[in-house]
């Protein structure tokens, strides 16, 4: 993160993390190749439900149609009308195919509905269930209505064959004929198209870019984002909940330091890991240990991160109401550790437990009273603030 075509730095979080959603773990940046894809299929989803517009005669009129699409142009197509035609066809896509799976034929009076090559029967086309009656068959564009019409029983009049059929070739055309046993025409609707991912609005940009980056989500990072807290802090509490931070340890394991030099900060003689920085060293646990006493609580935490930050924004004791705001002490308490441990790397300054309480007591009062105005307090009694919100006070 923070590269560009100039000068590198140190990749933290993969691409495809980064690209979740918000409430998969990610930041929600789109996938512009999925993305270009989902608009690209909207053209592929008017070419099958605006048949009378000028925009699909010209098309057709350019390209030809066979079998109810219109036909590729080959080296003589335009980039555009090529890109459409790949897409359609579901190659070189995570999920091949995905346009013809998620798309059904819903019959009403079947005048406009292709029997051999529309998907109205079933999970696939009957050009593919009965891939060698269709190979025979004469009427290969014929609708739904013309083969009831003329009778799609075994013998009926569209049940023209090139050649004799063999005795297996007969078994086929019994099986396809049982299948249209119980359909039944209704003259008063018209035949239309359903996209399966949205079966109430048809086709939605947003609903089919989902379902090529599902395979994607793949991580859950709890929810760290908060409206009163500044994005800066946010992004950084994401980054620590996946050990994403420049942290001694993690700065070893990409060849930026020696492997001597993982000694923690604080001079406590561990080794500086993301756990041991934000919990179990001396200063860390002394600073949980008095935002505790300042909560009014006792809390015994687990042995991670994330399971530090889950059971802090859920303490025991306190109403649902407050870990909204337990979450933006947690942020800022997180924020100011870091910012003070930064300060002894680069500026020797010494880490201080009560300076850190002091500074996370400020930022809560500065980020919640942005929010709303906070009720006037005398001149020591600002931090005082965080807790009346919760209604410890």
């Amino acid at each position: 993160m923070g590269g560009c075509e100039v000068s590198k730095k140190i990749i933290w979080v993969n691409w495809n993390s980064i690209c979740l959603p918000l409430n998969r773990g990610g930041l929600g940046v789109q996938r512009l190749g999925e993305f270009n894809v989902s608009l690209l299929e909207k053209w592929c989803w008017m070419l099958l439900v605006d048949r009378e517009g000028l925009w699909y005669r010209v098309l057709k009129a350019r390209y030809g149609e066979v079998e109810g699409r219109i036909k590729e142009g080959g080296r003589y197509d335009s980039r555009w009308w090529r890109s459409i035609c790949k897409v359609r066809e579901g190659s070189g896509m995570v999920v091949g195919g995905w346009f013809d799976n998620n798309i059904r034929r819903v019959v009403g009076n079947g005048r406009e509905t292709l029997f051999w090559t529309d998907n109205w029967l079933g999970g696939v086309p009957l050009k593919l269930h009965f891939s060698r009656l269709y190979e025979l068959v004469v009427h290969k564009e014929c609708s739904v209505e013309e083969m009831m019409r003329e009778r799609w029983e075994r013998g009926g009049g569209r049940w023209v064959w090139r050649r004799r059929l063999l005795a297996w070739e007969e078994e086929s055309v019994r099986e396809c004929a049982s299948l249209l046993n119980n359909v039944v025409l209704q003259d008063n609707f018209q035949d239309r198209w359903r996209c399966l991912l949205e079966p109430n609005h048809g086709y939605l940009v947003s609903g089919v870019y989902r379902y090529l980056t599902t395979s994607l989500n793949v991580s859950v990072v709890h929810d760290v984002w908060h409206k009163l807290v500044p994005s800066k802090v946010s992004l950084f509490a994401w980054r620590l909940l996946q050990d994403r931070i420049p942290t001694r340890t993690n700065l070893v394991r990409r060849n930026v330091l020696q492997s001597i030099d993982n000694a923690c900060v604080t001079g406590c003689g561990s080794v500086e890991t993301t756990d041991h920085l934000f919990r179990c060293c001396d200063i860390s646990g002394s600073v949980w240990y008095l935002l505790c006493q300042w909560l009014g609580v006792t809390c015994v935490f687990p042995g991670s991160v994330t399971d530090h930050y889950f059971q802090f924004i859920h303490l025991a004791g306190l109403p649902l109401c407050t870990h909204s705001y337990l979450k933006v002490i947690w942020l800022a308490c997180s924020w100011a550790i870091w910012k003070e441990r930064n300060k002894c790397v680069f500026n020797n300054a010494v880490l201080d437990p009560f300076s850190i309480v002091d500074k996370v007591k400020l930022n809560s009062f500065l980020w919640l009273s942005s929010h709303s105005a906070p009720i006037a307090f005398g001149f020591h009694d600002w931090w005082r603030y965080p807790l009346l919100c919760m209604g410890v006070l």
